[in-house]
């Protein structure tokens, strides 16, 4: 529930109008399908790695084992760059929400009064954490279903009178703007798939890692994909991409196409329920976000690759420090506020997209590495609790499709050039070079040497660790 409920975020429910408007109806389902695929393979890696090798903060771990401790290091800043990011953006987005109903309240002043909320609820733990996820995760799938159980209504003629069915596939059509739309929506699709890795963050706190984490790659990626593909084709039936409200600037519900669907058949008190499951899923965006990003910044401190006060925890086993620190970036939102939300998501949906490509084409990579440790020692795979089905495939798949994404997704900004749109494909990209390059020099180190892999030392240590865990 934790996954199901970190990834359905608000752009689920807003960010689909963009989506829908640069590719077309056919053209997002596309994207969605392609990356959720890719999605898949890197799962099955991952569902490999963490049942072999459970801890929080996995990733960096395993990068620096695998492959070189700077490219770890570059891997785990990278990952807390995609929840600080996701952090800014929904903060800013809260206020704009809340401000639907109040204007009295300034949208500074619901940042400020949801701030302290989230910061006091965070520290309870991950107890607190995994119940309020649950909740909210719930209501976002039961309002989900509704949805799907509303467009049928509404494309069948029985709510607005008019039998729709596929006519948006035909008028305005299926693609928006050929291939140049639909690579416009690759990035924004690995956004919305991102934080399905968190089963691997999660691993070092499972009693039966072995058992538990192959069940949640398996269980939550068909979830996640379905709800994700079946939500795509019940709005790009009941909403054609050309809607004029799509692309309005007015509010943030204007553009949800959830409110599009209700609006056009005449159901207007939609907006108001679909306002309200919004703010749930900004609630849910935060929580896990924070959460997710405190943890990623506690196992960098404790790799070495961030200052060692990040890795103090409390009497519950909360990261404090870490956790402070990832809710005063949301105070980043602030500066936002003359500009207007438009800015800082155009740069969210970038810089996450590509910060999550670069991450999942590193838990492939590492995947290859361990198998080939493995078989340069000599060891039969029979060692993993969990073996990926097809391996070679899955792995070699997810490295070659999150490379090619991470370079080619922005490939419009060249045909015209755009300076602003070059950056905002490519900054993560310059950034964990610098990083990785940067880390290598200052600390000399080197490129690990497979035979030298000690799997076995380095297993026992990492679960004798686990009753340390952060909570």
């Amino acid at each position: 529930m934790l996954a199901i409920g970190g990834v359905i975020g608000p752009g689920y429910f807003v960010g689909m109008g963009t989506g829908l408007t640069s590719a077309g109806p056919a053209g997002l389902l596309l994207c969605f399908t392609v990356v959720g695929v890719l999605l898949w393979a890197v799962m099955q890696s991952l569902g490999e790695l963490g049942a072999f090798i459970p801890l929080s903060g996995s990733f960096t771990h395993y990068t620096s084992t695998f492959v070189d401790p700077a490219v770890g290091f570059a891997l785990g800043w990278n990952y807390w760059l995609l929840w600080a990011g996701i952090i800014i953006a929904e903060y800013n987005n809260l206020g704009l929400v809340l401000t639907y109903w109040e204007t009295a309240v300034p949208r500074w002043g619901w940042i400020l009064i949801f701030w302290w909320f989230f910061l006091a609820f965070t520290l309870l733990g991950v107890k607190s954490f995994g119940e309020a996820e649950f909740w909210l995760a719930l209501v976002k799938i039961l309002a989900i279903f509704a949805f799907f159980l509303c467009a049928i209504l509404i494309t069948s003629g029985v709510l607005g009178g008019e039998k729709i069915g596929f006519k948006f596939y035909h008028d305005p059509g299926a693609f928006a703007d050929g291939a140049k739309g639909v690579f416009k929506v690759f990035v924004f699709a690995a956004l919305q798939y991102s934080g399905t890795e968190m089963i691997g963050l999660t691993a070092g706190e499972s009693a039966n890692p072995a058992r538990d984490v192959p069940k949640a790659v398996k269980s939550v990626l068909w979830r996640i994909c379905g709800i994700f593909l079946l939500g795509i084709f019940f709005l790009t039936i009941t909403v054609p991409y050309n809607d004029p409200n799509l692309l309005s600037a007015t509010s943030k519900t204007a553009r949800s196409p959830f409110v599009i669907a209700f609006t056009r058949v005449g159901a207007n008190a939609g907006a108001h329920v679909v306002n309200a499951i919004i703010l749930v899923t900004m609630f849910s965006a935060i929580n896990a976000a924070l959460y997710v990003g405190s943890r990623t910044l506690y196992g960098l401190a404790q790799e070495g690759q961030a200052p060692k006060i990040f890795a103090w925890t409390n009497k519950n086993g909360v990261p404090v420090v870490s956790l402070v620190v990832m809710n005063l970036i949301g105070f980043l939102s602030l500066l936002n506020l003359s500009s207007g939300a438009g800015v800082v998501y155009t740069w969210i949906i970038s810089i996450t997209g590509v910060a999550t490509f670069i991450t999942w084409g590193l838990i492939s990579l590492n995947h290859i590495r361990l198998r080939m440790a493995l078989a340069a020692q000599n060891i039969s795979a029979d060692v993993l609790p969990f073996q990926a089905p097809a391996w070679r495939f899955c792995a070699y798949l997810g490295l070659a499709g999150n490379v090619f994404f991470i370079f080619f997704q922005g490939w419009t900004s060249f045909a015209p050039w755009d300076v602003e749109a070059f950056f905002q494909n490519y900054v993560v990209v310059l950034l964990f070079i610098i990083l990785a390059v940067g880390w290598k020099f200052a600390k000399k180190t080197k490129f690990v040497n497979l035979k030298e892999i000690d799997l076995g030392s380095a297993r026992m240590v990492i679960h004798g660790q686990m009753t340390g865990q952060p909570q």
